[in-house]
């Protein structure tokens, strides 16, 4: 494909057209809001749109027939910032259920200050923000999970913020135990509670960076003006970890099926037990737990975890579901992301490049007929021609001596597409910040409080 002319000329009213819609879903993913927060959060686009399903009018610079034209179900306007938070300049997010399914399960959480505890009032506290998106498969319970919990496992840990990365891999760990009570409880109540999630996830302590993944949501750093695509995370594939999955006593296996010209397909590479095409996840209790017929080796919940600072070539991070990346490569989603800044330049207003950005590549994605939920999320930090000279933001020293994980280099390639059963509405949280001086002291009573949009 010319990359040039990905977001351009291209025909998806006739794609809409053959794949119908049955609107089963009455909640929509920005149903509800909490006007409390119409100064942190802006609408974008910034015109009059339908609530009403199937009749939304999109806004577009770039294609702005196929925006008037087309309609998607359950749409709902990205979200985006209208102020900048520190060594965090914007950030936009927007979640759909795609084209195919009719329901979704994905999940985001933005949190943009963690307030220091009372309990460690004589601390020393950072300025500390929080992303997670959470591709839940199966079901929404665990999505919604951990959408509301998992930030809170890591905070609590007593060595947050100053050990990050051990204060995740145990926040993960008891967010895990958690889950899978719960799930089990449900059963011995006999409802059975079978969903997961994945989980992509950054957290930012000053301008240090920290990048946990468990599944196959991924994280992109653009870096130099998207000279630079960087892969944050490695997907968690059972092809990829087959080593692993085979030593603790499981099996890889694919699919096979015949399509409706009776020709035979291959379909997604899977992990037994569990029947997943993922090999890290939350939840899923009948592949973990014995007495369901699981194995705790197999399929797990530790996250990969990698760190780096924030420096002035740094642009922004993408956070994405793989039902973007089963069809566009890393890069693919940069270029675009660049692509659409360069178009919306003279607006002179990052907060609304990021959200348009963030459409673009949902658009896109659709446009190559993903069949998954697609949810995308944009944090930026500086991006040219908006780049601003600054003094980034320096941690305490000791956060320094935090050991380094190395940054993988590769660009990912495109996606085998899937055709299973994995993967209702999207809730962003975002702390609500209040300025009482230079040093920007937050009073004790917003600590973790949330803007609930889904």
């Amino acid at each position: 494909m010319n990359n040039k002319g990905m977001f351009k000329h291209r025909d998806i009213n006739t794609f809409l057209v053959n794949h119908p819609h049955v609107e089963k879903q009455k909640k929509k993913p920005f149903e509800y809001l909490n006007l409390s927060y119409s100064k942190q959060f802006d609408y974008s686009p910034k015109q009059p749109y339908s609530t009403k399903a199937n009749e939304i009018q999109y806004k577009s610079q770039q294609e702005p027939s196929f925006l008037r034209q087309n309609t998607l179900p359950n749409y709902e306007p990205t979200k985006c910032s209208s102020l900048k938070n520190g060594i965090i300049k914007a950030y936009a997010a927007n979640t759909n259920q795609g084209l195919v399914r009719e329901y979704n399960e994905d999940r985001v959480s933005i949190i943009l200050n963690i307030i220091k505890p009372q309990s460690r009032e004589n601390e020393p506290w950072p300025k500390c923000s929080y992303f997670g998106v959470y591709d839940g498969h199966g079901g929404s319970a665990c999505a919604d999970f951990l959408r509301d919990n998992l930030h809170q496992f890591v905070v609590k840990e007593p060595e947050f913020p100053w050990n990050p990365i051990n204060a995740i891999t145990k926040g993960f760990e008891a967010a895990e135990k958690c889950f899978l009570q719960i799930a089990q409880d449900s059963f011995n109540k006999g409802i059975p509670e079978r969903s997961g999630s994945c989980a992509i996830v950054v957290l930012i302590i000053g301008d240090n960076c920290y990048v946990a993944n468990v599944g196959d949501s991924r994280a992109i750093l653009s870096s130099e003006n998207g000279k630079k695509v960087i892969d944050l995370s490695k997907d968690h594939k059972p092809e990829l970890e087959k080593e692993r999955i085979i030593k603790g006593g499981g099996q890889v296996y694919q699919t096979h099926g015949v399509n409706g010209e009776g020709q035979p397909i291959l379909g997604p590479i899977r992990v037994n037990p569990g029947r997943l095409s993922v090999s890290r996840t939350f939840g899923d209790i009948e592949a973990k737990l014995e007495k369901f017929g699981g194995n705790p080796k197999i399929v797990i919940a530790e996250p990969e975890i990698k760190q780096f600072k924030i420096i002035n070539e740094h642009d922004f991070i993408v956070l994405g579901s793989d039902g973007i990346f089963d069809t566009m490569s890393s890069k693919d989603v940069i270029n675009g992301i660049w692509r659409d800044v360069q178009y919306n330049q003279n607006s002179n207003d990052l907060h609304n490049m990021m959200s348009n950005a963030v459409e673009s590549v949902i658009k896109e994605s659709l446009l190559r007929k993903t069949t998954d939920n697609v949810t995308l999320l944009i944090i930026a930090f500086s991006i040219t021609p908006l780049r601003e000279q600054e003094v980034r933001v320096k941690t305490m020293s000791y956060i320094d001596k935090i050991v380094n994980f190395p940054l993988s280099s590769n660009t990912s390639n495109l996606r085998t597409r899937k055709y299973n059963d994995e993967n209702n509405p999207f809730f962003m949280n975002a702390q609500k910040l209040k300025q009482k001086s230079k040093l920007m002291q937050i009073n004790l009573e917003d600590n973790l409080h949330y803007r609930l949009i889904g």
